[in-house]
């Protein structure tokens, strides 16, 4: 480039110099100035090219002492522990002994954690089946309780069931014993009174009991038995 531009430079002096008659050789100076520029120009981008490759080595270098540095600072306490440090000479015996011991510590402590770790994860689980196992108990509690419930409520119903047969079975015979001479019409209540001294009150509760359960009927402004349905 620094050629050209002195060859630049001498055929503009020429040129100049040159009488305006000599005109062939006033265009070879313009030649050889036009020439010159355009290898500039292509020295120009060569050299542009040259700088951006300059660039991307020298990029490609700073990562690879970076990597190196990270790698040496890795290998060091393998280095210090093989005995080929630079650091720690091989017959420093303390100090090897320090990182020996700096290895064991870093082991021991990898080793606690993970114990740690585990103690926690199985103290949680542990809590977790205890929980539910709870209100399993709970769940089953429940459950029994409501069978136990069921269970009285069915016992009292069979209980009343009976009661109630019972009481049917009382009021029936009593109205039976009753009768008038079709053994299905019910005498009226002041014959039933004076009959068995009952009260009308008496009376009329063996009656209603009766009719509620469809035993008695009502015919004819009488009382009569049912005989058509049984006995419930």
């Amino acid at each position: 480039i620094k050629n050209n531009n002195d060859r630049i430079e001498f055929a503009k002096n020429k040129h100049l110099n040159l009488d305006y008659t000599y005109r062939t050789m006033k265009q070879d100076y313009m030649r050889e100035i036009e020439n010159a520029k355009s290898e500039n120009k292509a020295l120009f981008h060569q050299r542009d090219e040259y700088l951006q490759s300059l660039r991307d080595l020298r990029f490609k270098l700073g990562n690879l002492i970076e990597t190196t540095a990270v790698n040496n600072n890795r290998f060091k306490a393998a280095n210090v522990l093989s005995g080929t440090s630079v650091i720690i000479a091989r017959d420093d015996y303390l100090n090897i002994m320090f990182v020996y011991s700096l290895l064991l510590l870093s082991i021991c402590l990898d080793i606690f954690l993970a114990m740690v770790f585990c103690i926690i994860q199985n103290a949680y689980h542990k809590f977790y089946e205890k929980k539910l196992s709870l209100l399993g108990g709970v769940t089953e509690c429940s459950n029994s309780s409501f069978r136990q419930k069921i269970r009285s409520r069915r016992l009292i119903s069979s209980l009343e069931g009976k009661k109630a047969s019972k009481g049917v079975e009382k009021s029936l015979e009593f109205v039976t014993s009753n009768l008038e001479d079709d053994k299905r019409t019910i005498k009226s209540i002041s014959k039933i009174n004076k009959a068995t001294n009952l009260s009308h009150y008496r009376i009329r509760k063996y009656l209603a009991d009766l009719m509620e359960r469809g035993l008695i009927i009502k015919e004819k402004q009488r009382l009569v038995l049912n005989v058509n349905d049984p006995l419930k």
